[in-house]
């Protein structure tokens, strides 16, 4: 899925999928995005990023396939 990359006030920002969001508990089911709501961003190599769910557990673990 392509998404643009938008500047918000100097900010580069990127919009997730809210159905999957939904689908995987990281918002409700109203779509509304708890004020707490940490999301881990991590860059893997030039042009290549993750962003994984955050947790009281921690931060959502990766597939062994992106290992």
């Amino acid at each position: 899925m392509f998404r643009k990359l938008r500047d918000h006030d100097g900010t580069p920002l990127v919009a997730l999928d809210k159905d999957e969001l939904q689908m995987d508990g990281v918002i409700d089911e109203n779509g509304e995005i708890p004020d707490d709501k940490q999301i881990h961003v991590q860059r893997l190599s030039q042009g290549s990023y993750i962003v994984r769910d955050v947790t009281d557990e921690g931060i959502a673990e990766l597939n062994e396939v992106f290992l």
